[in-house]
């Protein structure tokens, strides 16, 4: 910088300050974001097969983040399954159908069995035991809200996945429904007529290439600021 000489620019000054905290901010933020998906591929890949999450009503199923693994012990009430609205996976067409779980001290979650093209609950059965490897599962509409139809009980027609509403349609208590819901990421079994079709079954973590790119961003755009801060001598106003 032999022929460069430091020329203060305020205003270039007063508009980048916010913009290189806004960026540090976010390559910060994604930081963390990896640490936490560290955390839960470490505790997706550790959970053991035959482990089952014993729920209570102090419940450790509330705070679980969208996808944490679990297995859960109740009993499943098949013949209050109920199907959503028809769609195609893998180029099968069928609905997803959703059916209630009951834990040992009488708490209701609600399972996402899977994709199947129809499933006849006269003569399903209601069974204990230990379900297969599952993730939690927020529920609600997924999609863009413009196209949310809601849900038509009356009609059994269903798109949102609202346990409450859920259980109240087949006459269960709302009030001992857990408010998130957990879909299953492993067949019931050879002969099940359901197909898991989970939200995400491969986590990905991008996390640390979000923040470099925002860092780096963040680094231009210093150097940007460096280099109007030390314009050639016949640059200066």
């Amino acid at each position: 910088m032999m022929n460069r000489r430091f020329q203060p620019r305020p205003l270039l000054y007063l508009l980048a300050l916010p913009c290189l905290a806004l960026l540090c901010g976010l390559g910060t933020w994604q930081l963390q974001r990896l640490a936490w998906k560290q955390s839960l591929l470490a505790s997706q890949q550790a959970l053991d097969a035959t482990a089952s999450i014993e729920t209570d009503l102090s419940h450790p199923l509330f705070g679980l983040e969208d996808h944490y693994p679990v297995i859960l012990t109740g009993t499943l009430d098949l013949s209050r399954s109920i199907g959503f609205f028809g769609r195609t996976v893998n180029g099968r067409t069928g609905k997803d159908f959703y059916a209630p779980l009951t834990l040992a001290d009488a708490q209701i979650v609600w399972i996402k069995l899977g994709l199947a093209e129809r499933y006849d609950t006269t003569d399903a059965p209601t069974a204990y035991g230990v379900l297969p490897r599952g993730q939690i599962y927020a529920g609600g509409w997924r999609g863009n809200p413009a196209f949310n139809p809601g849900n038509e009980p009356d009609r059994d027609l269903w798109a949102v996945a609202d346990p409450a509403a859920l259980s109240a349609h087949v006459g269960l208590d709302p009030e001992f429904t857990l408010p998130m819901l957990v879909e299953l990421t492993e067949s019931l079994g050879e002969r099940s007529p359901f197909t898991p079709t989970p939200t995400n079954t491969a986590l990905r973590n991008p996390h640390l290439s979000y923040a470099v790119q925002w860092f780096s961003v963040a680094l231009i755009l210093l150097l940007f600021v460096v280099i109007l801060s030390f314009p050639k001598r016949g640059d200066e106003q």
